[in-house]
């Protein structure tokens, strides 16, 4: 009896030693705890306790040792500076807003204090030897380039300019978290950010903190179905899902870089035929890509060129010999069976010398033949793409459930073509940027021999995020 009174007792005192994460919450302080380099994401649906983690996160670092989903050596012996920065919307750090109602609920009752400091809210914290300071995205950049901070927590992503100071301010070393419903504000960090960290990112679902379905959820399965209900419809991918607004109009929705992005570059295996094809161009590189398949007649694209970010590159003046020199740099000790190029730029007759791309490239070696014909042609070769990256999404990965499509983290232009290239969402057509690598593996899909009429298999488009 009197340890129940106690321990009550303790519960109102320090009630952050009483947290209890929902998994996906606990999956990122796992992160937290563990990772050696940031940021650190967490995207996260409307609900899902990410103010109340972040706050949890930074009671468990000032006061550790209480609460045993933070029993990691960093959270014990924090190895930076104690100096926390938070950046929010102007309109959270109102007394009413959610950090600062998540501190007020969750630190001890005692033991820290805070003042305004010439700010319309509370924008410092001090406690145990650390100190908190709390910045609005609508100040201005030179207010975030003093200091020097061993964490910094963005809720929502930041503006480019604001991130790229915050990063300057870690320079004794630390870890910078993102915890966000990504809506459209967050369109640059997906498309710069989020590609070069696939495992340093946790996606949770309106349903992680559900009773009924989730772990050790807070939320009734009710309550759920009426928020969507009434959320806009445009708004139910970020805000029920965790998944970015920005994409909504994405074709390959089943890319997945958890599972089609290999964990380490390979190479094909000595005597294994390749294919190489090319997009080409006349204001910018081709677009290139090598591949090679396996006996069970799984894809695998192993090489790309250009290596660097394509999307950023204008103004190519490469000749068909410099293209000869980089190929053949490319393939030495490669067993390259076939070339396959884009028919409609490559079959155009010069008007200076009358022939064409593909002729000039056979005259010095290089021998293409042209990509596939159809009716419907693009569509046609999005659904084989689609169906090479299908697998059973319903059911855990396997031998005989995974799918056709495999591609190494080198090959950087490839993975965020599949991941961004999208529809106009008013005309349907497709969007030009983030097309051209989303061109060549058409090509080279719809070139195998692999019987793809078969049905696709059930999918779950969100768990590309999740």
């Amino acid at each position: 009896m009197v340890l129940t009174q106690a321990m009550e007792q303790r519960k109102i005192i320090a009630p952050y030693e009483f947290f209890d994460p929902n998994a996906k919450s606990e999956q990122f302080i796992r992160l937290v705890g563990t990772c050696e380099d940031y940021p650190i994401v967490f995207s996260a649906a409307n609900g899902v306790s990410k103010t109340a983690s972040v706050v949890n996160l930074i009671a468990n670092l000032i006061w550790p040792g209480g609460n045993e989903y933070f029993l990691y050596e960093r959270f014990k012996n924090w190895p930076w500076p104690k100096r926390i920065r938070y950046i929010t919307d102007p309109e959270l750090v109102k007394d009413s807003g959610p950090f600062r109602q998540e501190i007020l609920k969750w630190f001890p009752k005692n033991g820290w204090s805070s003042e305004k400091a010439g700010k319309q809210y509370y924008s410092q914290y001090h406690a145990n030897g650390w100190f908190i300071d709390v910045l609005t995205t609508d100040q201005e950049v030179r207010q975030f380039e003093g200091g020097t901070f061993g964490l910094i927590i963005m809720d929502e992503p930041t503006p480019q300019s604001i991130y790229s100071a915050c990063v300057g301010r870690l320079r004794l070393g630390g870890l910078l978290l993102v915890v966000m419903t990504p809506l459209t504000s967050a369109a640059w960090f997906y498309d710069q950010i989020v590609p070069e960290i696939p495992n340093r990112i946790v996606y949770a679902d309106i349903e992680d903190a559900c009773k009924t379905h989730g772990v050790r959820g807070h939320l009734e399965h009710e309550d759920i179905l009426r928020m969507i209900k009434n959320w806009p419809q445009d708004e139910v991918e970020a805000r029920a899902h965790g998944t970015a607004m920005s994409l909504k109009g994405v074709i390959f929705k089943t890319f997945d870089p958890n599972v089609h992005v290999l964990k380490e570059d390979i190479k094909p295996p000595y005597g294994a035929s390749v294919k190489n094809v090319v997009d080409p161009h006349s204001d910018k590189p081709f677009a290139s890509i090598w591949s090679f398949e396996d006996a069970r007649k799984d894809t695998y694209i192993f090489d790309e060129w250009p290596n660097e970010d394509f999307y950023r590159m204008h103004n190519c003046d490469l000749t068909i010999k410099d293209y000869k020199k980089i190929f053949g740099d490319k393939e030495a000790g490669l067993k390259v069976v076939k070339r396959l190029i884009d028919r409609h730029f490559a079959e155009v007759s010069s008007v200076s010398n009358k022939r064409t791309l593909r002729q000039e490239l056979q005259s010095i070696g290089l021998n293409y033949m042209p990509s596939y014909k159809a009716e419907a042609e693009i569509d046609t070769g999005i659904e084989r793409v689609r169906r090479a990256l299908a697998y059973n999404t319903s059911q855990p990965l396997s031998a005989l459930n995974q799918p056709k499509l495999f591609i190494n983290p080198s090959c950087k232009n490839t993975i965020k073509s599949l991941s961004k290239w999208s529809r106009d969402p008013k005309t349907g057509d497709v969007n030009e940027g983030y097309k051209d690598f989303c061109d060549v593996v058409r090509y080279l899909l719809m070139d195998s021999h692999e019987d793809f009429n078969k049905t696709l298999p059930q999918q779950e488009f969100r768990k590309r995020w999740g």
